[in-house]
């Protein structure tokens, strides 16, 4: 199911001897044409629901799967992945739990690596992502040597109004925000 809320992303650019730095927010349709991205995010803050959108916009061109399948699933059985853009999703479950973080990622490098370096997109939550060094690793597997690392933002409270709208809750959308903010909840909005 596609958000009703159309969703904005902040992108970490990097820049040559000096640093990385955020750039302005962008609506995260404006990233579509980019080959590779990561999209960060906070543990339920909608990444999975981005992919979904982006996946169902690109119709037949492209391919949704969970990082587990996509790292354990023989690549040569599945021929539906070539030539596609692939939204792997969930670098950071994968990661969770073991004490070795490099490996999930390798596993997913080298089965880019071996469909030709397709069109990619990763989502990961920002706690499990380990930034120039990821960022390093996945360039050499990119289309075009570059990796793009989005932070998906927060909703504002119109976002937050207008998604609650969509989920038809019985009682005033207004009330349940400011309970949910009294109760310190309001991060969670």
């Amino acid at each position: 199911m596609s958000s009703p809320v159309a969703r904005t992303c902040t992108e970490s650019a990097v820049v040559q001897g000096r640093g990385r730095f955020l750039t302005r927010s962008q609506p995260l349709r404006a990233f579509e044409h980019i080959r590779a991205y990561i999209l960060l995010g906070d543990a339920g803050s909608g990444k999975t629901t981005e992919f979904n959108r982006e996946f169902e916009a690109l119709g037949d061109t492209a391919e949704l799967l969970s990082a587990r399948n996509f790292t354990t699933l023989d690549v040569d059985s599945h021929p539906e992945w070539r030539e596609k853009t692939l939204f792997i999703d969930g670098l950071d479950e994968m990661r969770a739990g073991t004490s070795d973080s490099v490996t999930p990622l390798d596993q997913i490098r080298s089965r880019l690596d071996r469909l030709g370096r397709p069109w990619f997109r990763i989502s990961c939550r920002e706690a499990d992502w380990l930034g120039t060094n990821d960022r390093q690793s996945l360039a050499t597997v990119s289309p075009d040597s570059q990796i793009t690392v989005l932070r998906l933002d927060p909703l504002d409270d119109d976002g937050i109004r207008a998604l609650l709208t969509s989920l038809d809750l019985s009682g005033d959308v207004e009330e349940f925000i400011d309970k949910a903010r009294q109760r310190g909840l309001g991060t969670i909005l």
